[in-house]
């Protein structure tokens, strides 16, 4: 064999060892997280975010990179983060809130995008149903469920006639939850009451102001200043020895009576499960939006003594999930 020769098949040799090496590494896909704040609900939808990604062999450094960027409630930042995420090398981005979700909407038709805890993703823009969706975004909605807490409220304070909330004028999914519950309430005979607020340094103020209004019950709606400040409306609530009702098991960890809702875990841990699909090939377009169901009671009774409330006991055998 003469030495050209000799060259070429040392050349090929090394060219099928370099391909064959390539075929054992791993593809690393890169996931931008957008969040709006860090209240303890972010913390829980991020945490099952982040647990199923794992569950299903998605482990950072090694197939996944994942960038967690938070706008601390500032709006400016929440665009920021979605120009960021949509123009930068980003293989997919998860929303986990519905500001972020319509900023990215707004920067990208390109990029996949999975959204949670958001309350109404129609409104903000992923669609016109679950199944006629932007092309690039699918995900899970947590509205809340109104019709099974005014239920409840109704059995535990059966003369019930005026509830009350807090608002946020500025986040969109808050105003859509303060008419779902002026419906519901309403067909119930129930009349609420509600004051806005703009910052949670404005929380405490509205709080007072709130339990004095001649309520029979507190059901704050979720949103993100409210659920970033809850404290201050617990604190109202305890004061006024009025029964405070939510609709998030963080909430009544933190204080409130009784909650009917969301372990917004599960709601992160739900998305996951869309993500890897999406990362072997599936499009979001052939995903249909899908709603949490299967509400869950969490009673805390220590918060329901404080606030006057009396649960009876058929009640907490029922609810799954009691902190004594």
């Amino acid at each position: 064999m003469t030495r050209s020769c000799k060259i070429i098949c040392l050349f090929f040799c090394i060219v099928w060892l370099f391909l064959s090496s390539c075929e054992n590494v791993p593809e690393i896909y890169t996931i931008g997280v957008a969040e709006f704040n860090e209240s303890p609900m972010n913390a829980q939808t991020e945490k099952g975010l982040l647990d199923c990604l794992r569950d299903s062999g998605y482990v950072e450094g090694k197939n996944v990179k994942i960038l967690i960027q938070n706008a601390q409630g500032d709006f400016p930042t929440v665009n920021a983060i979605a120009r960021n995420f949509s123009t930068g090398r980003i293989d997919l981005i998860c929303c986990l809130a519905t500001p972020n979700l319509q900023n990215c909407l707004n920067l990208t038709k390109d990029v996949p995008i999975v959204f949670t805890s958001v309350a109404n993703p129609i409104l903000a823009g992923a669609g016109r149903s679950v199944t006629d969706h932007q092309p690039n975004v699918t995900g899970i909605a947590t509205r809340s469920p109104f019709d099974e807490t005014i239920a409840l409220i109704r059995e535990l304070i059966p003369q019930v006639k005026v509830v009350g909330t807090i608002y946020t004028p500025s986040e969109m999914n808050s105003e859509y939850y303060l008419e779902c519950l002026k419906s519901v309430a309403e067909r119930n005979g129930i009349q609420v009451v509600a004051i806005s607020v703009n910052t949670t340094s404005d929380l405490a103020d509205a709080a007072t102001a709130l339990v004095g209004k001649n309520i029979d019950a507190v059901y704050q709606i979720s949103d993100n200043l409210t659920n970033l400040g809850f404290e201050a409306i617990v604190k109202a609530a305890n004061q006024a020895r009025l029964p405070l009702f939510c609709n998030q098991s963080t909430e009544v960890e933190r204080g409130a009576a009784v909650g009917v809702g969301w372990d917004f875990y599960e709601a992160g841990y739900e998305a996951g499960k869309i993500i890897p699909r999406i990362l072997r090939g599936a499009k979001p377009a052939g995903i249909p939006i899908q709603y949490m169901t299967g509400a869950k009671v969490t009673l805390n009774l220590a918060a329901a003594e404080i606030q006057g409330l009396t649960i009876p006991v058929a009640i907490i055998a029922k609810a799954d999930r009691v902190i004594r």
